[in-house]
């Protein structure tokens, strides 16, 4: 009974000789730098959108191309700030940066906008990106019901300084 065991001490022995250390291990994994992490400005084109309407209380989901454009900029990922400028004028935005995106998000007037900006390449120096709206204004006075406005485009960004 005594052989067994010491043949599963010089196994385990081997074993912990031939795994990597740490930081050897660490040296195998895949070193590719967030280029999001310094990203100051964005100039962003959204091309096809998807929006919801509600018909008797059931989302109908509609596809459309668009023509939009965003610019995002003196973007902290530090602070957790930018600016944007777009459509409805000049916002002030908060920012969330994670392993692999940068989140933009900005409310106002009833509605929650969020884009979301991936580090992957959509084509040479381009980002994919999608925008989110998310919103409803519960009004007090006729017409009662209007139904939450809800929309995404899909796009890409391009990163400036």
């Amino acid at each position: 009974m005594r052989y067994p065991t010491q043949w599963a001490l010089w196994m385990l022995a081997i074993a912990a000789c031939l795994a990597p250390s740490p930081p050897a291990a660490a040296a195998f994994q895949d070193t590719r730098e967030n280029p999001l992490t310094t990203v100051t400005a964005l100039r962003c084109r959204f091309t096809v959108r998807t929006s919801v309407l509600w018909k008797d209380g059931k989302p109908d989901v509609r596809t459309e191309p668009v023509a939009s454009r965003l610019t995002i900029s003196n973007i902290d990922v530090q602070d957790g700030t930018a600016d944007i400028v777009g459509p409805q004028g000049r916002r002030f935005a908060t920012t969330v940066l994670s392993d692999g995106s940068l989140f933009v998000m900005e409310s106002t007037r009833g509605t929650m906008h969020v884009t979301t900006i991936f580090a992957i390449e959509s084509s040479p120096g381009m980002l994919k990106a999608v925008r989110a709206e998310y919103g409803y204004e519960y009004l007090t006075v006729p017409p009662f019901g209007t139904d939450p406005t809800v929309w995404q485009t899909y796009g890409e960004c391009e990163p400036g300084a």
